[in-house]
């Protein structure tokens, strides 16, 4: 673990002007919040858990371990390993915090075998990460790369419904094309009722779903990816209504429950996916991609960084674009994510390099 000290007193700033007229809030990054969590890792994830330490999850090698921080993520002590899978590697953890204070960590099997499927499993920690049970595979796609499943993330219901949504390729073994699937758990992340389609787009691909419970707890805004929008990939807001099974969206993908996500659409050659979506406790969503705008003219997406946008209560009309780590690194940015610190701060996670040391990188930000 290594904290990152600056003399460089720059700080960065972006205001957008919207649609209406009005002030469009954006995010001051501070160089000297830096942090190294973890040297060689990547796709990190935080959450807060009751006793108000951070704990967070990312994938290292074949494995994912969690880190817990108790000084509000300035340092990061004590590796612990959360899964580890023999048959090939386990990504994409994601964690969700449940109010009966257990904490579930979703993540992806990619096998390497040649025998075993891609799929999507969770584990259960009852003492905030510490240690880690029940690791169970919950969905099985195929046993190939091309019908494989990926990037499950969940969020908990006022019910306790617990909503799983994951990106699916499985369904169309022949065609390339891919859905977001979803699955429901109505006792706490146990036992897992049938899957169900919830987002397609024929003849495109989303991808990379990122649920968020809106305050008021009636709908939830869905961040995906989405190569149907313009050009490469591109992200798209789905609201879905929390409090009842939604009926799978048009193969068309055009209704009103899908729309971009930006104000300023980007032009086609820009790929702009692996979106990560939050929400401030006074009403602001907070959007990330990994963007290769104002990238030397690359067609290739490890080129990205991560860039934020700030949208409204609703999760829509996201503008003021800003770059967390553009003051300390040209390094690409990739498999992003945010999360809320407290009401007004907001920490970006990137896999990327400052100083010449690659790995799981942290930095703060204020919303003005």
């Amino acid at each position: 673990m290594r904290f990152l000290t600056t003399s460089t007193a720059l700080t960065l700033a972006w205001f957008a002007i919207t649609g209406t007229g009005h002030a469009q809030p954006a995010i001051r990054w501070q160089p000297g919040t830096a942090v190294l969590i973890q040297r060689g890792a990547g796709y990190g994830r935080m959450a807060r858990l009751p006793d108000d330490s951070i704990l967070c999850a990312y994938s290292r090698g074949r494995a994912i371990y969690v880190r817990r921080s108790t000084d509000d993520g300035r340092t990061w002590p004590d590796e612990a390993l959360a899964v580890d899978y023999p048959q090939g590697h386990a990504a994409n953890a994601e964690l969700l915090v449940l109010r009966d204070g257990r904490v579930l960590l979703m993540y992806n099997e990619r096998p390497t075998d040649g025998q075993s499927p891609y799929a999507v499993g969770v584990c259960t920690s009852n003492d905030g990460g510490r240690t880690w049970q029940d690791h169970r595979r919950i969905y099985a796609a195929g046993t190939e790369r091309r019908i494989g499943c990926w990037e499950p993330a969940a969020v908990e219901l006022p019910s306790g419904e617990v909503q799983l949504f994951f990106a699916n390729e499985y369904p169309y073994p022949h065609s390339g094309e891919q859905e977001i699937t979803r699955l429901r758990s109505i006792d706490g992340g146990r036992t897992w009722l049938e899957s169900q389609a919830v987002s397609f787009r024929a003849g495109h691909r989303d991808g990379m779903p990122v649920p968020l419970l809106l305050a008021g707890g009636r709908r939830i805004a869905l961040a995906i990816e989405d190569n149907g929008l313009s050009g490469r990939f591109k992200p798209a807001i789905i609201s879905l209504p929390a409090a009842e099974p939604a009926e799978s969206l048009p193969v068309s993908g055009e209704d009103d429950r899908r729309q971009s996500a930006l104000v300023d659409p980007l032009p086609e050659r820009v790929y702009a996916g692996a979106p990560y979506l939050v929400q401030l406790p006074r009403g602001e969503t907070v959007l990330s991609v990994q963007s290769t705008e104002g990238r030397d003219a690359s067609h290739d997406f490890t080129n990205s960084r991560m860039v934020v946008y700030v949208g409204d209560a609703e999760a829509t009309r996201f503008a003021g674009r800003s770059v967390p780590f553009e003051a300390l690194t040209d390094a690409p940015g990739l498999w992003n994510a945010l999360f809320v610190k407290d009401a007004k701060t907001i920490t970006a996670i990137s896999g990327t390099a400052v100083d010449g040391v690659k790995g799981l990188w942290a930095i703060d930000g204020h919303v003005e």
